[in-house]
């Protein structure tokens, strides 16, 4: 167990020393490559760290880790700037445009076709500071293109169902078993709705109904690789999650605003027994729910199951100015320590593979390890093309339309296909 009274930063930061902080990096005053400061010898530099954040906690989280790094390496601050992970793409993308991206910035594999090119390898700026061979293969492969290794990860894991135990008590039915089937799932969500609750929430982005697909034998990517929404395998399995709202009524309409974590946001407040989210949510679930929590499998279709995947890493941006720097601070950020702080926290089921064990320990889901290592058997690498961000705000816009009734999901999904085209 990691000491929680970790001393924070380094009480030498002088006002001399933060004056420095103004000056351009390596482009002269005025700056804007996500570093400032003097850089090497001993001079303090300030880095930029920009990452996807959904809640306080989450924040909280970055933050400590932003400080060990001052810790361990008094010369160097950290700049934590956080968005919601809804627009966390989205703003990066700008930001690169207007020549203003943060030195250090997260990057989830799915992301990497839409802006891999943000990023500079690392391959070389690892030697003496990361061992990547101690991190899982998988999520680092996600990570990497022909040029390199483009982020070093700090969590992976498959996509799960999260359950409300409380709600499963209090309705009288059994907790469901990692590889439960779909009549199961749907007797259940029956059985949870009722006096205003429901017994599952989704809404239209990707990650909440290509189980359903996937399960049912569908490829959402072509031979080619580019995004086929209009095969019949997708078609079943996104009708499969619109069902669940218009004809089961197990599920709520979703809003037409398209609210950040709105699903999730569900569950947490009582209002659904079910949704499907991944590892990295369990330090939201464990400190902002007065309800116990589990842990299952998406459910199995004529007795296949297949989630997709996520994992997120950092990266340096192709802009920064002190790409040394900004090696050493994610050493630290990914590093043995920072990764086991991350376990505790139930941030992420960590790549290191180390601490995995240690993660179910304090996890306090004993739901979780026969969830995620059943899940793992199975489970889809969830590969995305280029234009996946784009790909996925479609989704979300024209899925409303289907959930509310509005068009089919057939219709629905031919629209966002000629939009694709």
């Amino acid at each position: 167990m990691i000491n929680r009274k970790y001393t924070l930063g380094v009480a030498g930061l002088t006002a001399a020393a933060l004056t420095l902080a103004g000056c351009g990096g390596g482009g002269g005053t005025g700056s804007t490559d996500g570093a400032t400061g003097g850089g090497s010898g001993g001079e303090q530099v300030e880095l930029r760290w920009a990452m996807s954040a959904d809640s306080q906690v989450e924040v909280d989280v970055w933050q400590n880790l932003a400080d060990r790094v001052t810790a361990a390496y008094p010369e160097i601050t950290i700049k934590l700037e956080t968005t919601a992970y809804k627009d966390y793409y989205n703003k990066l993308t700008t930001q690169a445009a207007g020549n203003d991206l943060a030195c250090i910035a997260g990057l989830q594999a799915q992301r990497v076709p839409d802006v891999g090119s943000m990023y500079i390898p690392l391959d070389d700026k690892l030697d003496g500071l990361v061992d990547i061979g101690d991190y899982e293969p998988s999520i680092v492969d996600g990570l990497t293109t022909d040029d390199g290794l483009l982020a070093v990860p700090y969590d992976l894991g498959p996509y799960v169902v999260f359950y409300n135990i409380d709600m499963f008590e209090a309705a009288g039915l059994d907790e469901p078993a990692p590889g439960w089937s779909v009549e199961e799932f749907l007797e259940a969500a029956h059985t949870l709705t009722a006096d205003g609750k429901y017994g599952y929430a989704l809404d239209g982005t990707p990650d909440m109904w290509l189980p359903f697909a996937l399960s049912q034998g569908a490829h959402y990517l072509d031979a080619d690789g580019k995004p086929d929404f209009t095969n019949q395998g997708v078609v079943d399995g996104f009708s499969f999650a619109v069902g669940l709202v218009t004809e089961e009524g197990v599920a709520p309409a979703i809003p037409a605003t398209g609210a950040s974590n709105w699903p999730a946001d569900q569950w947490r407040n009582g209002n659904a027994a079910m949704v499907i989210d991944g590892p990295w949510q369990l330090i939201n679930a464990r400190q902002t729910v007065d309800f116990e929590v589990g842990l299952t499998t998406p459910p199995a279709f004529d007795g296949t199951s297949i989630t997709t995947m996520s994992g997120t890493g950092f990266g340096i941006t192709n802009t920064c100015d002190h790409p040394e720097e900004a090696a050493k601070a994610i050493s630290v950020i990914i590093g043995p320590d920072a990764q086991q702080y991350i376990a505790e926290e139930g941030r992420g089921f960590p790549a290191y593979t180390a601490a995995q064990d240690y993660w179910y320990e304090v996890a306090e889901v004993p739901t979780a390890r026969a969830a995620i290592e059943k899940a793992l058997e199975t489970v889809d690498p969830f590969r995305t093309s280029p234009g996946w961000n784009r790909v996925n705000a479609l989704l979300q816009q024209y899925a409303v339309q289907a959930f509310n009734g509005q068009a089919t999901p057939e219709e629905t999904l031919q629209e966002v296909q000629s939009q694709i085209n």
